[in-house]
């Protein structure tokens, strides 16, 4: 299920754009509304432990889907992107609270034992992670504004997810520059010919 729903959120750019072409947004926004209640209901009749994680997604959806029915202007589902990087930036951003960061959540997973020095630069990896969902998000934004629908699909279910990739794996490739430290990866061997381990002292 998590899998389809990755799926549909990485789809969802070119699907609405297709979509527009040949339905009314009001319709458009009524399926995503039945689509969204129906699984909700689902996820209601396994207890409130279930449904409660769908009162946020369920109110952000609300905010796209009821404008849209009521005006049938397709500006508002263009937002959908500028939600989820919201929604990310809040889900990074609070990390830095109490900790640990986001960043090093993920880099636990392959090494549990990190310095405080890797610490802070994944905590400052964290950071510029949170800047990159503002951008995005404002970038967003201003293309759904702008009401260039190709220039948004184009932006938003394309190159945003490649800066995405890029930053992502140049902070993986920053963290084995700095460190040393990626036994275990599946990059091991290229990792290994290009950063040599510093020799022990």
């Amino acid at each position: 299920m998590r899998i389809a729903r990755g799926v549909l959120a990485v789809a969802y750019p070119f699907l609405l754009f297709a979509g527009l072409h040949w339905i009314e947004p009001r319709w458009i926004a009524a399926g995503i509304a039945i689509g969204f209640g129906v699984r909700a209901l689902l996820a209601g009749r396994a207890g409130w432990d279930a449904l409660a994680p769908w009162l946020l997604p369920a109110g952000l959806v609300a905010v796209v889907l009821v404008p849209t029915l009521w005006s049938n202007h397709p500006v508002a589902l263009l937002f959908v992107p500028v939600l989820v990087n919201l929604g990310l930036l809040v889900a990074f951003g609070r990390t830095l609270r109490g900790g640990p960061s986001m960043i090093e959540r993920f880099a636990r997973l392959q090494d549990p034992e990190l310095s405080t020095a890797q610490v802070d630069h994944c905590r400052a990896m964290t950071w510029i992670w949170c800047g990159f969902f503002v951008v995005n998000a404002a970038v967003s934004a201003g293309l759904a504004l702008a009401g260039d629908l190709a220039a948004w699909t184009l932006y938003t279910g394309f190159l945003a997810y490649l800066l995405m990739g890029v930053l992502f794996v140049g902070e993986w490739f920053v963290r084995a520059w700095r460190f040393r430290k990626y036994e275990g990866s599946f990059a091991e061997p290229l990792l290994r010919r290009w950063f040599p381990p510093e020799p022990s002292a």
